[in-house]
């Protein structure tokens, strides 16, 4: 059997070794885009394609470079950081995958001014990440003191700002709203649904309207909640939650997840003056526009208009 020169292999060998070399020196690099929840869904899906587009054209260009994952939160606020496609690029981060992060502008990354300072002045650095921002003309591998110490957080500081602005015109525009009497809610109250063609109205849902008239009669019967809850269920009526599911795929109902219905049910749809016309609203708001907490409005601060809508009679 003939045999190889070892003249002939040494090329071989040492450009495969020169390859594996270059590899190891390529920074495996993250693209994270993320579309926004906070300019009234100005946004499309073609934006998050163009970041990411963006971004990928980048990384092809820069041959230090290599496009190793891409990340894309898709609706969700610049204001906090618990996104679920920023988490998984963080923890590939935290493992090693990942040493170097490119965006489209620091407003993608995060518009929180003290979390997005804390990323790129103490986080990165320590986990030695390259941070790259296109359109802010910013590398961290490039950037002096004034870059990072002076220029970032006034950029940061301002998309804060932005995003406040935005969360107090949302606020004022739904208080307009709920004093003109038009509904702001994500779900019509079971027994009504959205005009197709004013989503701020409600109109009368025919198809479970007898479902309400039924409560209201046998409570002016004098039926306990619990009997009609009972009898409703012996009969297999739908349950607002039931009613959702089947009209939207959606189990987060009226009631939450309830298959059957029960006396607390009968009860709420008692007590609301949604049924005779009477819109109440802004019962609770959000803590601030960074925090999806939500506060109690005393009851003498919410908005009550008769006459909203037709009653169920």
């Amino acid at each position: 059997m003939a045999r190889k020169s070892r003249k002939n292999l040494m090329p071989q060998a040492a450009a495969q070794e020169a390859v594996q070399q270059n590899e190891k020196e390529l920074l495996r690099t993250a693209a994270y885009a993320r579309l926004s929840v906070e300019n009234g869904g100005h946004e499309t899906e073609d934006s998050l394609h163009t970041q990411i587009l963006q971004i990928h054209n980048y990384i092809r260009e820069n041959p230090e470079l290599t496009l190793t994952d891409t990340y894309a939160d898709n609706g969700f606020t610049g204001t906090r950081f618990d996104r679920p496609e920023f988490e998984r690029m963080m923890q590939d981060v935290r493992t090693g995958k990942i040493q170097c992060i490119v965006v489209k502008d620091l407003s993608r990354f995060g518009r929180d001014y003290i979390e997005t300072g804390k990323y790129l002045q103490k986080i990165f650095p320590e986990k030695k990440v390259r941070f790259i921002s296109i359109n802010d003309n910013y590398d961290s591998m490039n950037a002096d003191a004034n870059d990072t110490h002076l220029v970032l957080p006034i950029k940061n500081f301002i998309n804060d700002s932005y995003c406040r602005d935005i969360s107090m015109k949302v606020k004022s525009s739904q208080q307009m709203k709920r004093e003109k009497g038009e509904f702001i809610g994500a779900f019509a109250p079971f027994g009504y649904k959205k005009n197709p063609n004013d989503k701020h109205q409600l109109i009368i849902d025919q198809e479970v309207k007898g479902i309400i008239e039924t409560i209201f009669n046998k409570k002016v019967d004098g039926y306990s909640s619990s009997s009609i809850a009972k009898y409703l269920n012996e009969l297999g009526i739908v349950t607002p939650a039931r009613h959702r599911e089947k009209k939207l795929g959606d189990s987060v109902g009226f009631v939450g997840k309830d298959r059957k219905w029960d006396a607390k049910m009968i009860n709420r749809v008692i007590s609301n003056p949604v049924y005779i016309g009477t819109l109440e609203q802004g019962k609770q708001m959000k803590l601030n526009y960074k925090s999806d907490k939500r506060i109690d409005i005393k009851k003498e601060d919410w908005v009550v208009i008769e006459n909203a809508h037709k009653g169920i009679e």
